[in-house]
């Protein structure tokens, strides 16, 4: 199995990745990807070889989660857990206040209040949580990953973008007649939460470097290896576009439901550029970063290539299903179905591009599938360049 390019990714500072998985003896993995077989594996494993004894052969399952014995930053942990329970209590009350609103002003604004508010609590408790693991794991094996759950880091982004975007649109700088121009925004907060997020729990916290996220640090050494990665990238997404093609199609009519557009239809040219930028430019590269550059690296260096790649693809699939919208909950089940299994073999393909060349590579596959979906888009007159 491959050890991964020359640039990156590096799962190991030394000997190699780890190419077994979480059946090897003494490796059993935890529900975030991280083996439980230090005393310092995260949020639920005590700090201290003896209490993690202890806790693993005595009393009842999760007990030690509430546990503060032996934790190196008990108020990160204690701060995360509460402002995540404040933040899911204020998303049910704002549910709440929105199910009475019925036409009230009044309700709905404080229903929105109460939403940007549990999405605040809530990116601070994932801010928390994250910064808590990156203690906590700072003595584990220099061969493993040291820093944050991507989940953790996905929910710090998740609920940011959310807030931010929310506040934007309310303050009238994401103009609602111009879906294109807020989607461009969207996107450019988004990739810019999904590398800062990177930087901040993962880079300068010293956990990572980028070239071991598989970003190259040699550009104008290395033209023909970037341009191998390239070719390399666009080669193998073009067959995987039509497998998807015929997967959607073949599933679609199965299902009785079709996949949303994620691209809005612009109506000037200005809209239509936008579009373009957004699709085939913005969101890889944001994407990449998280779901290839740290995603697969840590769960590659704690779990092996093969589970890494599974689990890195099925979150990517999951990731895009969180934008699924429909009128009833039947339509947008069958949409998210048809969502997340096409999204799959695009995310393994991906990933696999990752592991082999780095992330030119993926970067370059991810934006030739994005182009060609929006050359279709703009072949069939949706848009208009």
């Amino acid at each position: 199995m491959s050890a991964g390019p020359a640039w990156g990714p590096n799962p190991v500072s030394a000997g190699g990745p780890r190419e077994h998985g979480p059946d090897d003896p003494g490796d059993v993995a935890g529900g975030d990807g991280v083996p439980h077989d230090e005393p310092d594996a995260g949020p639920g494993a005590a700090a201290t070889p003896e209490a993690w004894e202890g806790a693993r052969r005595g009393g009842p399952p999760g007990s030690g989660t509430f546990s503060l014995e032996g934790r190196p930053a008990p108020g990160l942990y204690v701060v995360a857990w509460l402002l995540g329970l404040a933040g899911i209590g204020l998303f049910v009350v704002a549910g709440g206040a929105a199910s009475s609103a019925s036409g009230s002003g009044a309700v709905g604004g404080a229903a929105i209040a109460l939403l940007f508010a549990a999405c605040l609590a809530l990116t601070l408790s994932c801010a928390s949580a994250a910064g808590y693991q990156v203690l906590s794991r700072g003595r584990r094996r220099a061969d493993r990953y040291r820093g944050p759950s991507p989940l953790i880091l996905f929910g710090f982004v998740l609920f940011g973008v959310t807030l931010v975007v929310g506040l934007l649109s309310a303050v009238g700088l994401i103009a609602p007649e111009s879906q294109s121009v807020g989607a461009l925004v969207d996107e450019v907060v988004t990739t810019g939460a999904y590398v800062g997020a990177v930087w901040l729990f993962v880079v300068r916290t010293g956990v990572l470097p980028w070239e071991s996220m598989g970003w190259p640090v040699r550009w104008r050494e290395s033209v023909a290896r970037l341009t191998g990665d390239v070719m390399s990238g666009v080669a193998m997404i073009v067959p995987t576009y039509l497998v998807t093609i015929l997967l959607g199609g073949a599933l679609a009519a199965l299902l009785g439901a079709q996949l949303p557009s994620a691209l809005p239809a612009p109506r000037t040219l200005p809209d239509a550029l936008a579009t373009v930028i957004a699709a085939v430019v913005v969101a890889p590269i944001g994407e990449e970063s998280f779901f290839r550059g740290l995603s697969l690296t840590a769960w590659w260096r704690d779990l092996g290539l093969r589970s890494a790649l599974l689990r890195s693809t099925l979150f990517f699939a999951a990731a895009h299903i969180l934008n699924v919208t429909a009128t009833n909950a039947g339509d947008g089940l069958r949409t998210a179905v048809l969502q997340f299994v096409v999204i799959v073999p695009v995310g393994y393909v991906l990933g696999w591009l990752f592991s082999q060349r780095g992330i030119v590579a993926s970067l370059a596959g991810h934006m030739t599938f994005n182009a060609i979906a929006v050359a279709l888009l703009v072949g069939s007159g949706t848009i208009r360049l």
